[in-house]
């Protein structure tokens, strides 16, 4: 009888035993299920801001690929802007290399008639007109240029003829003073200065 209640008290510590690491069992394994879920969740929230950074890298790329076809796209532009006005300006040169061929040269002639300095402009054998050196020859000039048709979009060549031995310095002077303000005027007039005397 008395090994008959050792074993029944055996039995009942095995019992409480089994309860006691069945309880432990659970514990880790809801432990583990939490801690593998916070795992995937944390693994889930990382693969979310990568691919967040992804696509704001690829959007970064696209804008500085957008941003560099306008740039392309404006130097190819303005490439070919410049090539029209280098073909244009190439054209009104030729066609002012023309007409100084056929004899159309503008020229400002300054002579000594009777002690007075006049300046005569012509283009070709046409003379134009006659003026007396003084205050105003800029405006007489630029209304002889216009009367001429020469403006921004065309190119004229144009020589100040005079004879340093006859005429008056302070003369010369005043219609270097004009010339150079027509020339600012009108960048596309080139002046060129011929003294005559020997």
């Amino acid at each position: 009888m008395g090994g008959y209640r050792k074993s029944k008290g055996l039995v009942l510590e095995l019992t409480s035993l089994l309860d006691v690491i069945m309880i432990m069992l659970f514990w880790v394994m809801t432990n583990s299920s939490a801690s593998a879920a916070d795992a995937q969740d944390s693994a889930d929230k990382k693969v979310r801001e990568a691919q967040a950074q992804i696509a704001a890298a690829e959007e970064r790329i696209d804008e500085q690929a957008r941003q560099y076809d306008e740039q392309i796209e404006q130097i190819k532009a303005q490439a070919m802007q410049q090539e029209e006005r280098i073909n244009e300006d190439a054209a009104k040169n030729q066609q002012a290399i023309n007409d100084f061929s056929e004899g159309l040269l503008i020229t400002l002639n300054v002579k000594n008639a009777n002690g007075t300095d006049t300046l005569t402009v012509s283009r070709g054998d046409d003379q134009l007109s006659s003026y007396s050196i003084g205050d105003g020859l800029y405006d007489q000039l630029d209304l002889a240029f216009a009367s001429l048709g020469v403006n921004d979009d065309m190119t004229a060549l144009a020589a100040v003829i005079y004879d340093g031995d006859q005429v008056l310095y302070k003369d010369i002077s005043a219609v270097r003073t004009a010339v150079s303000s027509i020339a600012q005027e009108h960048r596309n007039i080139y002046f060129t200065y011929i003294n005559t005397s020997k």
